[in-house]
C-alpha cells in the first residue's frame, strides 16, 4: 500500500507541477500580448499623428493658396470698381424720377 501511495504522491505533484508550468505560460502569454499591443498602439498613434500633421499641412497650404486668390482677385475687382467713371448726375437724375415718380 506505501507503493501505492508514494505513486499516488509522485502523480500529484507531477500534476501541480503541471499546473504550475501551464499558470506560469499563461501570465507568458498574457505579458507578451499585452507588451505587443502596447507596442503596436504606439506605432498606430505615432503613424497616425504623422498622418495627420500631413493633413493639417496640406489644409493649411490649399488655405493659403485660395486665400491669396481670393485677395488677388477681389484686388483687381476693387482695381475695375475705381477706374470706372461714376456718373452721379446721371445716378441723381434717376434717383430723382424714382422718387418723385
Amino acid at each position: 500500500m506505501s507503493e501505492e501511495m508514494d505513486v499516488i504522491q509522485h502523480l500529484l505533484e507531477i500534476e501541480k507541477a503541471a499546473s504550475e508550468i501551464l499558470v506560469q505560460a499563461q501570465a507568458d502569454a498574457d505579458r507578451k500580448i499585452a507588451e505587443t499591443k502596447a507596442k503596436a498602439d504606439g506605432e498606430f498613434k505615432e503613424k497616425f499623428s504623422a498622418y495627420m500633421d500631413e493633413l493639417d499641412r496640406s489644409a493649411d497650404s490649399r488655405r493659403k493658396d485660395v486665400r491669396d486668390r481670393l485677395d488677388s482677385e477681389l484686388a483687381t475687382f476693387k482695381s475695375s470698381l475705381d477706374s470706372t467713371a461714376k456718373d452721379v448726375d446721371g445716378f441723381n437724375s434717376l434717383f430723382e424720377q424714382l422718387i418723385n415718380g
